[in-house]
């Protein structure tokens, strides 16, 4: 059973204690958030950025493709923006974007303050921008990666891509894993560890179960 609350009164000061500790920073402390609500919408409203930018690179493809013998773009920036477009949707929208999703609401739903590890999510997040940003910036030196966004031999071999453009890919691609996991380890140990009393795995929320075996696999 649990033990009855306290019955004494508040010390004075501790609810504007409180309130201080779990405000919103202003100005550049923003960036030093760990609240997981600022983190989640942080996370949302990145990864609906890289999706709007997925779909101009799908539409100046599409604008390349809409009449025969189209100078528009070029053939090797094409596959720059095929490359570039399938990553994008694949590891700086859809998967991000369902671990933001989860970052806002799992608290709540299990009954607890915030995620085990706040420092760990704004890790998780900054990862995920540097990552993203690091991939952006490499179409505007001309080593977007070109290989298809599978990435896979011969087409990225030094054969094929002798610059650098797969090796920015692999930096941009290595700080968004990071970030993945790194989310998935703290919404993991958070499903498992900050459970409301009472709440046994069988009476957790079914979008709680999904996030666990989305963090698994």
């Amino acid at each position: 059973m649990r033990p009855p609350p306290n019955p004494l009164p508040r010390p004075d000061g501790e609810l504007q204690g409180l309130e201080r500790a779990w405000r919103r920073p202003t100005g550049w402390r923003a960036l030093t958030v760990v609240n997981n609500t600022s983190i989640g919408l942080l996370y949302i409203a990145t990864a609906l950025l890289f999706f709007l930018l997925a779909g101009v690179l799908a539409l100046l493809m599409r604008t390349q493709l809409a009449v025969p013998d189209n100078a528009l773009i070029g053939h090797a920036l094409y596959n720059q923006l095929f490359t570039m477009h399938g990553t994008v949707m694949m590891f700086l929208f859809a998967v991000p974007a369902v671990e933001a999703v989860a970052v806002l609401l799992l608290p709540n739903m299990l009954g607890a303050r915030d995620l085990p590890f706040p420092r760990l999510s704004a890790y998780a997040y900054w990862a995920y921008a540097i990552g993203g940003l690091v991939f952006f910036c490499s179409i505007f030196v001309g080593l977007a990666p070109d290989g298809g966004w599978f990435m896979y031999p011969p087409l990225t071999s030094t054969a094929y891509s002798p610059a650098l453009n797969a090796d920015l890919w692999l930096l941009g691609i290595g700080f968004i894993e990071i970030s993945a996991i790194a989310g998935a380890i703290e919404l993991a140990v958070g499903i498992l560890r900050t459970r409301a009393p009472g709440m046994t795995l069988d009476k957790m929320p079914v979008y709680a179960w999904v996030m666990l075996v989305f963090c698994g696999m």
